[in-house]
């Protein structure tokens, strides 16, 4: 025969929801109030060679097993270009070296980026496009480098940046 035990139900806690969630409330809309996200965060504009795109105007006329011709010169709409030099060693590899502007009227070196802008602020007036600019960059400089004079150039009021492949000897 078994015994059975009769257990009392002891108090019941209770437990107070609404000032949790008036809590919760309070402390959403502080995090929602206080969040500024940062207007040009991880946004690049850029413009990107456009004669792939005149080759394929659609997905059935790609060809990825068309020989590429690399010693084809792009047609970029574009009188300056920022040239960056890179260092070699071992201590400083990939940081800027050398800045150099090439436009029409030739190639002179830039020592600092505050230089640089003032260059391409003065040079900006004189070139027929005023909104595109050229950055060819050495292969072994460091990516932060390269944004360093994007901003430059923006700053500049260029407006489309667009890239050149780096020399063959880099």
């Amino acid at each position: 025969m078994s015994i059975r035990r009769k257990t009392e139900a002891g108090p019941e806690p209770t437990l107070p929801i609404t000032p949790m969630l008036d809590m919760a409330f309070q402390l959403l809309a502080f995090f929602v109030m206080t969040y500024h996200p940062s207007d040009l965060e991880g946004q690049m504009e850029l413009s990107l060679p456009s004669e792939a795109i005149a080759q394929a105007q659609d997905k059935e006329d790609i060809k990825p097993d068309a020989p590429v011709d690399k010693d084809q010169d792009l047609k970029l709409a574009a009188n300056v270009t920022v040239i960056i030099r890179t260092q070699r060693d071992n201590v400083n590899a990939g940081l800027i070296s050398g800045i150099s502007l090439q436009d029409d009227a030739g190639t002179s070196a830039v020592d600092t980026l505050d230089k640089l802008l003032a260059e391409l602020k003065a040079r900006r007036g004189l070139v027929e496009n005023k909104e595109n600019i050229k950055i060819q960059a050495d292969n072994k400089l460091k990516w932060e480098e390269v944004i360093s004079v994007m901003d430059v150039c923006q700053q500049a009021g260029f407006k489309n940046i667009s890239f050149v492949p780096p020399p063959s000897g880099s």
